[in-house]
């Protein structure tokens, strides 16, 4: 019986790792900061932003998850903690009700009749989301960002 001499049963493996990296990301503070959130707002952002009231009054774990991936997507170069604290638009789903929240923790859209407080700092917003200039009010820790249907954007520093 024969044997192979070089070996033809030879076989080549290559492995694909495909797993996203962690890159060290250097944190924008001060002017920069400012800079980053007074920059336009994306098209797709602002209209996912102004669509809270689309699940109706209990908003589906699919539908909050879309929406923290739209802010991370819009925001990717900020750190956890310099994302919006809220976000506050005008509620369409009937007279009673005034104006809708994403929450601190970007998990829970809340509704709002006339007359019911809004948590967490949020409150100084619900103005500013009531005018028709607006399309929605994102809530940070020392200002307020008003954004406009066109994506342009308003700081109001407390």
């Amino acid at each position: 019986m024969r044997r192979p001499i070089l070996g033809l049963n030879t076989r080549v493996e290559t492995s694909l790792d495909v797993a996203p990296r962690q890159q060290a990301v250097v944190r924008i503070e001060g002017a920069a900061l400012e800079k980053r959130l007074r920059s336009k707002r994306s098209g797709a952002f602002v209209e996912a932003m102004t669509k809270l009231d689309v699940s109706g009054v209990v908003a589906t774990k699919e539908k909050v998850q879309e929406l923290i991936d739209q802010i991370t997507s819009e925001f990717p170069e900020l750190a956890v903690d310099q994302l919006p604290l809220g976000i506050v638009s005008k509620c369409y789903l009937g007279d009673s009700y005034e104006v809708h929240s994403l929450d601190a923790g970007l998990q829970i859209i809340n509704h709002y009749k006339r007359g019911e407080v809004l948590p967490n700092g949020m409150e100084k917003a619900r103005r500013l989301a009531m005018h028709p200039a607006y399309a929605y009010i994102e809530v940070y820790m020392n200002m307020i960002c008003a954004v406009a249907q066109s994506g342009e954007v308003s700081i109001i520093k407390e």
